[in-house]
């Protein structure tokens, strides 16, 4: 005599549910009682069960688990696993560019909070200017940006605008594409200033910026450079956070 859905719920902790759902798609075939039709399991079906539950912590579909199932080697039960590891990699490799890009906000969050409005010394990350962006309405200019190996384009971090500076006042508005080197540090006049939609603080920090040099005999070089860091949205007021990075004259 065999076991009854309901024995086979507290052995094996799966729901009669999700038992009948994998009777559904054939993964296991419990006898049918013809008078009432209850149904019956053998114990080669709840071993097949302990493997589904196996399977199943692998976060496997039932596609796969029937390509298991239905093997007949462990040569083909390797590649099916072998399949499943590539894509569990895949997802962890993605998982940690998201973290990456998570910790980078909350790092930028904080940048905010303590650089927001103040002008100091402090020490960036190296970079490098890549592509020059034409015009940032012109959508084919955006091709030559395409990250091929995930198939999205640079994000927003990217993007660097590159001001001349004179004695007076800022010229020129050029638009890159900046890369970090960790490797190199670079000395600038640093801060941070929101800009909301139909403003420009560039001048008054420019002028903030100069006031502050003369008062601290400090001389920066021919470019400053800015980069966005956050963006929010509150009602119809975006409001962004930019780093304004002036590096020092050697």
């Amino acid at each position: 005599m065999g076991l009854s859905i309901g024995d086979v719920e507290r052995i094996t902790g799966i729901s009669k549910d999700r038992l009948r759902y994998y009777e559904e798609k054939n993964l296991i075939v419990p006898e049918r009682n013809d008078e009432n039709s209850y149904r019956s399991y053998d114990v080669n079906e709840v071993i097949k069960l302990f493997g589904i539950q196996l399977y199943r912590a692998m976060d496997m579909g039932i596609k796969e688990i029937q390509t298991v199932q239905e093997a007949g080697t462990p040569e083909e039960m390797r590649a099916v696993f072998a399949k499943r590891q590539d894509d569990i990699e895949a997802k962890i490799a993605e998982l940690q560019r998201q973290n990456d890009c998570v910790i980078r906000c909350i790092a930028d969050c904080d940048k905010v909070k303590e650089h927001l409005g103040k002008i100091s010394i402090q020490k960036v990350p190296g970079f490098h200017l890549n592509d020059r962006l034409d015009g940032f309405y012109r959508v084919e200019e955006y091709e030559k940006f395409r990250d091929e190996p995930n198939g999205q384009k640079i994000i927003m971090r990217s993007f660097v605008r590159r001001l001349e500076l004179t004695s007076e006042c800022v010229v020129g508005n050029e638009v890159f594409v900046l890369e970090e080197d960790e490797r190199e540090q670079i000395e600038c006049m640093y801060t941070i200033v929101a800009e909301e939609i139909g403003s420009d603080p560039m001048m008054e920090t420019f002028a903030r910026c100069v006031e502050w040099m003369t008062e601290n005999n400090v001389s920066i070089g021919r470019y400053c450079y800015i980069r966005p860091l956050l963006i929010s949205n509150l009602g119809n007021t975006i409001k962004s956070y930019l780093e304004v990075i002036a590096p020092l004259e050697k």
